[in-house]
């Protein structure tokens, strides 16, 4: 029984204090001093537990997942509440009685102290004790890694050849002369070519690489032949630029308006995606008056917000609903609950509201302690079947606590496995570990015979992507497959075969993208290309825990060593110049010259781990892992501003709801729970989830630290 109250009552965290309202916060979103990029960028009536399988959760139910939990005053409400019948139905158990004035004292966990930050120094670890302390597969971790080498490719024997080894061997040389700029021989190379069906590409390189200028007949009739290669839109703007003045631009011959894969930065997951019964009918929204109503409610003017909804002409209820929705979060996270709650219960009465009125409604009432009242708008969001997948899996999270709160403990367990129907998301992760129950991924590959590359060869792209693949040339190769990205969408069986090339390939980037368009168009999981665990090594050794590293650089860059963002942050972990310049002390990682280095993958997680170790020590971190990943992302001065204001730092998933940053919000869930799936792939233990599942703040912790859990848990079994 002891056991059952403190895995539902840590769940439900501390009892929100009342305090004064926060501020209006006004300041930018971006951070001054060290700059840093933030854009990178079961539905209906839970249903009881079939009767065969209840045994079986009343065991789960009794070994605890984390063995802390809260006690004091909402300790013996809970332990108040429970009815006989409620006791066995979570635990399978006749209730104990419990005194009236008796603290019940749940089972402990040895706390996990924080992170005391190691030097900024490089101190490379010792290479023995991750093989050690770690699975096979971890030992690829510590490969040492070739300055600005990019990511290192896995062979690919499975995939077909489609060249004649001599003609692989002379394109090849081909590609190898253009690139050394041999002009002379590589065109003599060229002729003897028996296969010319990578024609198109050895003339696009070479116009590419320089050395020789295409005329204006050589470029139409370029474009006439392969006009639906990747390249083409480039020769075509080429093309415009020589033409003479006066002479009209020939249209662009048979290229196809494709449709690519999402670009780094832009992919949304399928978690986060809308169900196709709700995209098929998207609200259209208006990006100036979204503008303008997210400014007014950033300066506090509420009233000017909402009657400028009201009053825009052409309105309709569901668009109005969801601008008073984000009028509503905007209040919450500043501190005004009460008028949070005011806007969100009023925007989710109208028809087609989002279910994200519902959920802030259920945050607001819950930071006013009204639980009672949350109660059914957080169930109210987790049955809206238009909701998105990780949406649906928060609100049936919070209606578990909500329900426990409210003393209706009978609700949790059912709430609680709802959540856990979506273990792909930070919400559902917590609910599978205090619940239990394993992880569930799918780290089985699908299997990529010939059959998979005699469709992919069938078409015209997919055999250049194959025989670019032969002879080294995986951008161009790439480039191909993305832009055959349209064409595969509607068919099913050329996807699983892109997939299976971009996996075999070692396209780590697009192989994550394809997985995640695949299991969005057919619900099936592919995890073992959406997270998949290229070899890296950080150049000064590992000094934080693997699994969040690479979480951090799923979510920063997809594992792409070149990639930029917009505001110019670099490289794997999405590091700013001048960030890089503080924390090393080289300002000339602020030059052009400098930033190259930003893009060497082991040079780039270096930098990130130790940013990572700086931030842990500042005085508004301490360690927290959650503080830790927000100022990672909008930066250590937008985290100082608001966090004296942010008055639920006790309650770590309301202290995770309050972040003023949309973007920030989501980035701290989604690479907590990045970090965990690469945690379970990996073998590791993950010390942060079972900090959440038992409702403490998850901590920072270094590889030492992680070593040390290692050890411990190897030693007890």
């Amino acid at each position: 029984m002891r056991t059952l109250l403190a895995l539902a009552l840590a769940l439900c965290g501390p009892i929100a204090q009342a305090a004064p309202h926060r501020a209006q916060e006004s300041q930018s979103r971006r951070e001054q001093v060290l700059p840093r990029d933030a854009t990178r960028h079961a539905r209906g009536t839970p249903a009881r537990a079939p009767a065969s399988s209840r045994p079986a959760l009343r065991t789960q139910l009794r070994e605890p997942a984390a063995r802390r939990g809260a006690g004091g005053t909402l300790q013996r409400d809970f332990a108040r509440a429970l009815s006989p019948s409620a006791v066995r139905a979570l635990s399978g158990r006749r209730p104990r009685a419990v005194a009236s004035r008796r603290q019940v004292k749940p089972a402990r966990l040895a706390r996990i102290r924080p992170h005391a930050p190691e030097p900024i120094a490089p101190a490379r670890l010792p290479s023995t004790r991750l093989a050690e302390l770690h699975t096979p597969q971890e030992i690829a971790l510590s490969f040492a890694r070739t300055p600005l080498a990019g990511i290192a490719a896995p062979s690919a024997p499975s995939l077909p050849q489609p060249l004649a080894p001599s003609d692989a061997a002379r394109l090849r040389r081909i590609f190898e002369l253009q690139a050394r700029g041999e002009m002379a021989q590589a065109m003599r190379e060229t002729e003897r070519l028996d296969d010319r069906r990578l024609i198109g590409h050895v003339l696009a390189d070479r116009w590419r690489t320089g050395g020789v200028e295409p005329t204006v007949a050589e470029l139409r009739a370029w474009l006439s032949d392969h006009a639906d290669h990747p390249d083409a839109p480039r020769l075509h703007g080429l093309l415009v630029t020589r033409l003479p003045r006066g002479a009209e631009a020939p249209p662009l011959p048979g290229a196809p308006v494709a449709e690519e894969v999402p670009q780094p930065g832009q992919e949304v997951p399928p978690e986060e995606r809308e169900p196709p019964a709700a995209a098929a009918r998207p609200l259209v929204r208006n990006p100036a008056l979204d503008r303008t109503v997210a400014e007014m409610a950033g300066r506090g003017d509420v009233q000017d917000a909402l009657r400028h909804i009201a009053n825009t002409r052409g309105m309709t209820p569901a668009y109005a609903a969801a601008l008073q929705t984000d009028v509503a979060l905007a209040l919450f996270t500043s501190g005004r609950d009460e008028d949070s709650f005011r806007i969100a219960s009023m925007a989710a009465r109208f028809p087609g509201a989002p279910a994200q009125a519902s959920y802030v409604a259920g945050l607001s009432a819950w930071g006013l302690g009204q639980y009672e009242t949350a109660l059914p708008y957080f169930e109210r969001a987790a049955r809206n079947d238009a909701a998105p997948a990780v949406l649906r899996a928060a609100a049936a999270f919070w209606t578990a606590r909500a329900a426990v709160r409210a003393r209706r403990p009978q609700g949790y367990v059912p709430w609680m496995l709802q959540a856990a129907q979506e273990p792909r998301t930070f919400y559902g992760l917590v609910a599978r570990r205090a619940l239990g129950l394993p992880p569930g991924f799918a780290w089985e590959g699908e299997v990529a015979g010939e059959a998979e590359g005699a469709v992919l060869a069938e078409t015209a792209g997919g055999w250049r992507a194959l025989a670019l693949i032969q002879i080294g040339q995986r951008a161009r190769a790439e480039a191909e497959l993305r832009r055959l990205w349209s064409v595969a969408r509607g068919n099913p069986a050329l996807a699983r075969a892109m997939l299976a090339a971009a996996t075999g390939a070692g396209m780590t980037e697009l192989a994550t993208m394809l997985a995640s368009q695949a299991q969005a168009a057919d619900g099936r999981p592919r995890d073992y290309a959406r997270f998949p665990v290229p070899r890296l090594e950080p150049m000064g050794g590992w000094r934080a825990d693997p699994a969040l590293i690479y979480g951090l650089a799923r979510q920063e860059s997809n594992f792409d060593p070149d990639a930029v963002s917009p505001a110019g942050a670099r490289g794997l972990m999405q590091v700013m110049p001048a960030t890089a310049a503080f924390i090393t002390g080289d300002s000339n990682l602020r030059e052009a010259s400098g930033t190259r280095r930003l893009h060497d993958p082991g040079y780039s997680l270096e930098l990130g781990q130790r940013y990572l170790l700086h931030l842990s020590s500042q005085e508004n971190v301490k360690g927290d892992l959650i503080r830790l990943l927000a100022a990672y992302n909008a930066g250590p001065g937008n985290l100082s501003r608001w966090m004296p204001t942010n008055r639920h730092r006790e309650d770590p998933f309301l202290f995770i709801e309050s972040i003023p940053f949309n973007e920030t919000r989501a980035y701290v869930q989604r690479v907590l729970a990045y970090s965990w799936i690469y945690a379970s792939r990996l073998g590791l233990p993950s010390p942060s989830l079972d900090a959440l599942a038992a409702g403490s703040a998850p901590r920072f912790m270094g590889v030492d630290e992680l070593a040390r859990l290692v050890a411990r848990n190897r030693g007890v079994r």
